[in-house]
Order: C-alpha cells, then structure tokens, then sequence
C-alpha cells in the first residue's frame, strides 16, 4: 500500500491509494491551497479521485483547506472525531484547554513560525489569522467516529483502524494500518530535536495522555510512524523516549 506525503509549508498531509481512489489525510494551512494543488498535480492525482478525507485534529495547520477541497469535489466524505464538529465550526484553534510548550526553547522558536511559512510560500501572512481558519460545517455525508473504528465498518476500503490518540487535543485520532503504518497527524512528531522535542509535538494539552496515546499506538502494531511535522521515522523511537519531557519543563502559552 503505498502512501504518497504531500509536503506543505509546515504541515505533512498523505495520500493513501485503495484501488483507483485515494484516501488524503489532512489538509494544511488555508494559505497552502496553491502549494496543496500543484503537489497534487505533482502526485498525478486529480480532486475527483480523492474519495475521503481523514482529519487527524480540527487545528489551522490540519483543516484549513476543507471547504477549498470539498468544493472542488462536493462528493468527498470528511472523517474526524465527533468532538472535531463544533471546533470546526468555530474556525479557529481550541483554547478551552490550557496548552504548553515542551520547553523554553521551543517557547521561543514559535515567534518564528510565521516568518518561515511567509519565506516557503513567498507570500505575506497576516498575524490576525494565526491560529485561525474558515470555519467548516459537517455535512451529512461526513463521518463522525468515537472510539476505536475499522476502515471497512465505515465503508472504506482499507486495512486498518482509526483510533483516539489525545493530549495534542481533545478531537485527535490515528490512522493504525494493519501493515503497520501509522499516520499520528500530530501524536508524535519529527521535527526541532536540537530543541528538545524528543519526537514530541511543540505544543500539548496534556502531556500524561500523549504519551498514553504513544503507547496506544505502540500496542496496535505501529513500525512506522509517519508524523504532519518532520520526516516517518521508526516506531521504536517513541518506545525509546517515553516519559523524556517532563511537565514542570513545559512553558504555558495560549491557546
């Protein structure tokens, strides 16, 4: 089964093939949408062959493409964790639950963050919309899952299991395919390890439940992690660095 990254300014999305349709897993930042096309011109790929859109957490960086792609393709069915429907509503990022930094370091690196996707893009970001992104109605046809669920039990034709990794957020979810692939959006990332990050993500709700959700994902079978930030890298990775942050280095930030 091959898995196609689709490298956007900050955020790694996946294209999962099952026969002649694909399976995307994520959407990126809104201000991605020209670099989201012509990748998906790169992968050979058109909009009318995306069947699905799999959504690892409601955040800017994750869902700010949704109502682009799905009006290109009204017939694409969005699955997300049922907690994921009001957040998206809202169009911009949780901050009903206080959210850290691992550490200082990483506290300070964030003030960069705009600049590199203004330098990637080569376009100008407004510090308004930061955080935020337009705000997508669940439809009909979406798909709303809680707790753990089987591919086919949702009618997609694919090996595998979705489930519920949180401490990023209270809505994310994991792609588990039985080959052992793990799509884990951001439930582990691969990205600032000088900074300390130790295959964490930058920012956490919930450090005890990401680790949890660490070892959830090893006990399903997990041998490659594929992240939204960073290069895939071994699951023992995630083994060898349990526990490694520790809460009283987190920094507080908002949302």
């Amino acid at each position: 089964m091959s898995i196609i990254p689709l490298k956007l300014s900050v955020t790694n999305c996946f294209l999962i093939q099952t026969g002649e349709r694909y399976i995307l897993i994520d959407t990126g930042y809104e201000v991605d949408w020209d670099l989201f096309s012509r990748r998906l011109q790169e992968a050979g790929v058109s909009f009318s062959q995306i069947s699905h859109i799999i959504l690892t957490h409601h955040h800017d960086d994750h869902a700010g493409l949704l109502n682009y792609i799905t009006k290109e393709n009204s017939n694409i069915r969005v699955v997300m964790s049922h907690l994921a429907k009001e957040l998206l509503a809202k169009g911009e990022n949780d901050n009903t639950h206080p959210k850290g930094c691992i550490n200082r370091r990483i506290k300070a690196l964030l003030h960069l963050k705009r600049f590199i996707i203004m330098l990637t893009l080569k376009k100008h970001i407004d510090k308004k919309s930061n955080l935020k992104f337009p705000p997508y109605f669940v439809r009909q046809k979406d798909i709303l899952i809680s707790g753990e669920t089987r591919f086919k039990d949702i009618g997609i034709d694919l090996d595998g299991t979705i489930i519920e990794t949180l401490g990023h957020t209270v809505d994310s979810i994991t792609i588990m395919l039985d080959c052992g692939n793990a799509l884990v959006g951001d439930a582990a990332a691969n990205m600032l390890q000088l900074a300390g990050t130790k295959y964490c993500v930058i920012g956490l709700s919930d450090l005890d439940e990401y680790y949890r959700s660490w070892q959830k994902i090893l006990d399903g079978g997990a041998k490659r992690i594929f992240p939204a930030h960073g290069k895939s890298f071994p699951a023992i990775k995630l083994t060898e660095n349990i526990g490694k942050n520790k809460k009283q280095n987190m920094v507080m930030i908002c949302p």
